[in-house]
């Protein structure tokens, strides 16, 4: 039986002991609080919210109803670079670790629907935060301010279904045809792309045209293939070897989160896998978008059917 906590005269948590928490669960007041909290701008197209919040404090509360939405009308999402953080402390990090079990970010993991999609990660942090909101719209999340928030999970696409190529055997003839010759591969896996870094070291000429190749969106652009050719070109003289080991495969996740960040006019990128989480801002240049993939991210590579590179968060 786990320990309950409520809130004395001055605020401040106190133990009631081991007492059974569905004793001190009023269903019509947790209802209301509920109703409150899930208004019809948080749930967005989601309107089942409510009722799957409830089934999991009903597992999961270790407070009072009124300390714990006292403390989630508080609790404001802050969009900042953070992280890897350990999941185990989200519930600390946000405040929640008195009002909650453990178990509460496990489940709330697991609420993902397909159409109109929930991804995972997406109901941990809007059932957590006031400020974060599903979107009526295009996009994962938003908050009060208008700011978009992107979620990405394990083996994510840095693609979508609206303006973003997918990759297929004709782009892979249309890439090895610029040297001569047929691919070996159907996919841009790892092996593709450090079979295409050596050759591009020796076909400087070819350099452009396959960062445009590469590229996810159905609007190529010239800007962002020279941004990538600068970058290349720096790296495969400058970077030490253990980052030239994997440069092209990073650069064109690169690009395709750079860009997929601006086409969703997203503000933040949160990323989760079953350990840790992190925060990022949405990277003002390819090479803050970079950074951000080799810092952090284990790229999986495009592969045949999806609109962009699979990446994963580095495990903690």
């Amino acid at each position: 039986m786990p320990e309950i906590y409520t809130k004395d005269q001055n605020g401040k948590l106190k133990s009631l002991g081991n007492v059974n928490v569905g004793n001190l669960i009023d269903t019509s007041a947790l209802e209301k609080y509920l109703k409150s909290f899930w208004s019809d701008n948080k749930s967005g197209k989601h309107t089942e919210m409510a009722k799957k919040h409830k089934d999991l404090l009903e597992r999961h509360l270790i407070a009072k109803p009124e300390d714990l939405f006292e403390q989630l009308n508080a609790n404001k999402f802050t969009f900042q670079n953070f992280g890897p953080i350990k999941l185990v402390s989200f519930l600390k990090k946000a405040k929640l670790d008195s009002y909650l079990k453990p178990e509460y970010v496990e489940d709330a993991l697991k609420v993902t629907t397909p159409q109109p999609a929930i991804g995972k990660g997406e109901f941990l942090l809007v059932s957590c935060f006031k400020n974060i909101n599903f979107s009526q719209e295009s996009g994962d999340l938003i908050d009060n301010e208008g700011r978009r928030i992107e979620v990405k999970g394990t083996h994510s696409a840095i693609g979508g279904l609206k303006g973003f190529d997918q990759m297929n055997k004709s782009l892979m003839f249309s890439i090895y045809n610029l040297f001569g010759t047929n691919p070996d591969y159907n996919d841009f896996t790892m092996d593709c792309a450090e079979d295409l870094q050596e050759k591009l070291e020796d076909n400087k000429d070819q350099r452009k045209k396959v960062m445009l190749l590469l590229q996810n969106n159905h609007n190529k652009s010239n800007h962002l293939a020279e941004e990538m050719l600068e970058l290349f070109n720096t790296k495969i003289v400058d970077a030490p070897e253990d980052e030239k080991e994997n440069l092209l495969l990073n650069l064109v996740a690169a690009a395709h989160l750079y860009a997929y960040l601006k086409i969703q006019k997203a503000n933040f990128l949160f990323a989760i896998n079953d350990k840790v989480f992190a925060g990022f801002e949405a990277p003002k240049s390819l090479k803050q978008s970079y950074e951000i993939i080799r810092n952090n991210f284990k790229v999986n590579g495009w592969t045949t059917g999806n609109r962009g590179i699979t990446f994963t968060l580095k495990a903690g």
